[in-house]
């Protein structure tokens, strides 16, 4: 597995930045990221498609439009739960075997799932849907320790800023493109080839075909041996989670970068979780308005990813983290009375806005601009973060490090939800609790900047145990 030359340094020794075109050439790169993109597509493909049918169809067939808000949040939820329950033992699983080879296992799973999802989508089951969500929540629960543990032995330090940024970018444009492909297909009217609908024919095809391909591409990856003594498998799942979080705990660099990487969590669930009502109710547009909106969020964290490399040319550093917050920050603040002066002509009862009649309107644009603003920024601040915790690691922890990341970042999505609704309850509006999620950006940033202040050590850990306190 050789590794590229490293980039040449121009006039005073500033390295020039990794060619991230280079890496997706690499045999050592293009199959990881080609996994992970393809798993994220399919992962959102098949519960939007799901989402759609069960809102469009299925509700109102079974009798369960009573019940449809609950069903929603009910499908979020079981997506979501095994990133925090599973991910510890699956990391465990990961630090003790080839981690390729195990890419490969969860690959040839996730074609077991989408041939039984498709089989779901047939007998248009409700509860075995149900039952599949879950289970693909706990095959990708399986794959994310692998994924972000294997780059730093796949790519060289000056590459690791670059690899991320690309995984970041690919990660959040194929979860928009999975949305837009299975909420857009699922509803297709029609006789499929088989006999069945035609929408859920071409969704349960494409998640079939993108699984295999996922797999192929699993094939090449490079074989990544296990470093150290294996460790102990607990299979309790929640006693795995304590102690994945306390072995992460002892490390104190990749410990305080998990925990700054969770404050993104906490103010983008809040962000993304208001995007369909904000576009129904304050931009009085229809679900393209609502997908105008993401596609513009993903575009920004894609750009500040890519950004990164630029800024940091293969340096790990907290230097750009602040600033990333900040700028959240004051997207979201500016977020307000661009809101606000929204609209004004609108009259009550209007049709709903189309998305080009959405885009048409100048009001519309300042909208977006907070929105790609915030979300720049956010990819700014994701990035360095991530190869901090990947680089101050310690290799045979890596994957339960991961693994503490995703546990934390999954509790940070249910905070977020709780702080939200207590502020809703409490009487704020949609507008003023994004504000409220918008000021917590500034003692991250304060905190973050303080300690970038006080020079931390931020090279690879020479051993296994962890520093004296």
């Amino acid at each position: 597995m050789g590794a590229a030359p490293r980039a040449p340094e121009p006039n005073g020794g500033v390295p020039a930045p990794v060619s991230q075109l280079g890496l997706l050439r690499s045999r050592r790169f293009w199959p990881l990221f080609t996994v992970q993109f393809l798993g994220a597509f399919n992962d959102q493909a098949f519960k939007t498609g799901f989402v759609a049918l069960l809102t469009w169809r299925l509700a109102a067939d079974k009798g369960l439009g009573g019940a449809l808000d609950m069903l929603n949040q009910l499908a979020a939820a079981l997506f979501i739960l095994p990133f925090a329950l599973i991910s510890p033992t699956a990391g465990m699983i990961a630090d003790g075997i080839d981690k390729a080879v195990m890419m490969r296992w969860v690959k040839a799973a996730e074609i077991g799932l989408m041939l039984l999802a498709a089989a779901a989508f047939r007998a248009e089951s409700v509860t075995a849907l149900f039952l599949l969500l879950l289970l693909m929540g706990a095959q990708s629960a399986f794959f994310a320790p692998i994924k972000y543990a294997v780059l730093p032995r796949y790519l060289r330090p000056e590459e690791l800023v670059a690899g991320n940024g690309l995984v970041a970018a690919a990660t959040f444009i194929a979860i928009i493109c999975g949305q837009i492909v299975g909420a857009k297909l699922a509803l297709i009217g029609g006789i499929g080839p088989f006999g069945g609908a035609l929408g859920i024919e071409t969704v349960s095809g494409l998640v079939i075909v993108v699984a295999i391909i996922g797999w192929l591409a699993a094939l090449c990856a490079p074989p990544v041996p296990p470093v150290g003594p294996r460790p102990g498998v607990d299979w309790l799942l929640p006693r795995a989670m304590i102690r994945v979080l306390r072995e992460c705990a002892r490390w104190r660099e990749p410990w305080f970068a998990v925990l700054a990487f969770a404050w993104f969590w906490l103010a983008g669930a809040a962000v993304l979780a208001f995007v369909p009502p904000m576009a129904r109710e304050t931009l009085h547009g229809t679900e393209d308005v609502a997908l105008i909106l993401l596609v513009t969020f993903t575009l920004g964290v894609s750009l500040g990813a890519m950004l990164c490399n630029r800024v940091l040319r293969g340096r790990a550093s907290y230097r750009p983290v602040p600033w990333g917050a900040l700028g959240m920050m004051a997207g979201l603040l500016l977020l307000h009375p661009a809101l606000a002066a929204y609209g004004g002509d609108i009259p009550a009862g209007a049709p709903l806005l189309s998305g080009a009649a959405f885009l048409s309107r100048a009001d519309a644009w300042p909208v977006l601009g907070c929105f790609l603003l915030m979300s720049s920024f956010a990819g700014l601040y994701v990035v360095p973060l991530s190869v901090i915790y990947q680089t101050t690691s310690p290799e045979p922890l890596r994957a339960r490090i991961v693994a503490a990341s995703n546990v934390i970042d999954s509790l940070a999505m249910v905070v977020s939800a709780l702080l939200a609704t207590a502020l809703l309850l409490a009487g704020l509006d949609r507008a003023q609790v994004l504000v409220a999620f918008a000021l917590t950006g500034l003692p991250v940033a304060l905190v973050i900047a303080l300690h970038h202040r006080r020079g931390p050590d931020l090279s690879p850990p020479a051993a296994a145990a962890p520093p004296a306190a």
